[in-house]
């Protein structure tokens, strides 16, 4: 962590602060619970008060193929934390439905009925830009652990995200895929309906640019269109060196499997939403050749990753997936922020999670800064006999 510096006065100032309500300039009540404030720092903190730590994932619905994961890999790093003792979580888990209305219903509920200290979620970015506005309202911070989408960090102060941003592999995996396949001319398909697609067709555009590679077919669609025909026919009609494609689960399975059926054999470029064994086993042979970019990868030699898979493949019988490597890095970094102060209020978390610097994680090193966004080396991986390996 960040050591932080402050003046005589500043820490006059923020003892009065702790001692009675203010009113923040999100309109939150930023009022301390001295219940929450422990004694001691890091490993030796202690805070006698159960923490409540609130989690919002789609469970149920088009995205619960991420969202059970996630609660999964949640859940683990909070029995382990527990386990080491000084602080206890009380996890709170709500499923969105995958739907707006649900998320935001959820993050109500957490927010003013549980009165949770920090929420985990939501899994996908168009419920986050409703949900981080109301969480940032209340004063709340919310931590995404899959909300990669552009300008989500920008909602406010109280908003962070451990998740590489899709730009981010996105830039990363298209040039590891131009040094693969010498990639000159490519055909672009994205969902021009979603956020988080729209934003990253953005990205694809760019990088493409950048490194001198020529878009030859550019087409979209919709988020719940099933028939890609016509715009796989336009790829048909030219002779591209791979497809790039942005665009949701629910997408991306039919969009492939017409593709190949098509006999279109060219490479398929993606970004996070391609980062899960249930989209491959879904997808079958036809994601063999598959190149995405993302934020973990199994065979990753990073600190404790062995030890994580291992825990995660005996308790839930099946091999952890992104979506729950990065959930279970949630909530040590949560735990990181609380036990820089000892303190599990709002207001320090949301201090000291802009704080972290470098933690050893899973996941790699990983940053957050003080605007909520993310340091993190991405990875290049590509599908191959049914599994992901590093490119």
């Amino acid at each position: 962590m960040r050591l932080k510096t402050s003046s005589g006065a500043a820490l006059a100032a923020a003892a009065l602060l702790a001692t009675a309500a203010c009113v923040s300039e999100t309109g939150a009540d930023t009022t301390s619970d001295s219940a929450l404030s422990g004694a001691g720092a890091g490993e030796e903190c202690t805070i006698d008060e159960t923490v409540k730590l609130g989690a919002v994932f789609s469970l149920t619905e088009a995205a619960a193929f991420a969202g059970e994961y996630q609660k999964q890999g949640l859940e683990l790093a909070v029995e382990e934390l527990n386990a080491a003792g000084g602080i206890q979580y009380e996890l709170i888990l709500e499923d969105d439905g995958t739907t707006l209305d649900g998320s935001t219903v959820a993050f109500e509920k957490l927010i003013n009925r549980d009165e949770v200290s920090a929420i985990i979620g939501p899994t996908l970015s168009g419920m986050a830009f409703s949900t981080y506005t109301d969480a940032q309202s209340a004063g709340v911070p919310a931590l995404g652990v899959s909300t990669t989408a552009e300008g989500i960090p920008e909602i406010g102060d109280y908003i962070f995200r451990a998740s590489v941003p899709e730009q981010v592999a996105l830039a990363a995996s298209i040039p590891a895929a131009k040094a693969t396949l010498d990639m000159q001319k490519v055909a672009v398909l994205h969902d021009s309906a979603d956020e988080f697609t729209a934003s990253a067709y953005n990205t694809i555009t760019d990088e493409l640019r950048d490194q001198n590679i020529e878009i030859v077919v550019d087409e979209s669609f919709g988020t719940t269109d099933t028939d890609f025909s016509a715009q796989l026919g336009k790829v048909l009609e030219e002779e591209v060196d791979a497809v790039i494609l942005s665009a949701l689960p629910g997408a991306t399975v039919p969009l492939v499997k017409q593709a190949r059926d098509l006999g279109i054999t060219a490479p398929i470029v993606g970004g996070n939403a391609f980062n899960s064994p249930v989209l491959v086993g879904a997808l079958g042979d036809a994601a063999e050749g598959l190149i995405v970019g993302g934020a973990w990868s199994a065979a990753s030699e990073t600190t404790g990753n062995a030890e994580f898979i291992s825990a995660f493949t005996a308790k839930y019988d099946r091999e952890p997936d992104q979506f729950a490597a990065q959930a279970y890095t949630g909530a040590y970094l949560i735990d990181q922020a609380i036990r820089a102060d000892c303190d599990a209020n709002r207001e320090s978390i949301k201090d000291n999670l802009g704080q972290i610097l470098e933690f050893d994680s899973i996941l790699g090193p990983i940053s957050i800064d003080e605007g909520g966004e993310v340091t993190q080396t991405p990875v290049v991986q590509i599908i191959r006999d049914g599994a992901f390996t590093i490119l």
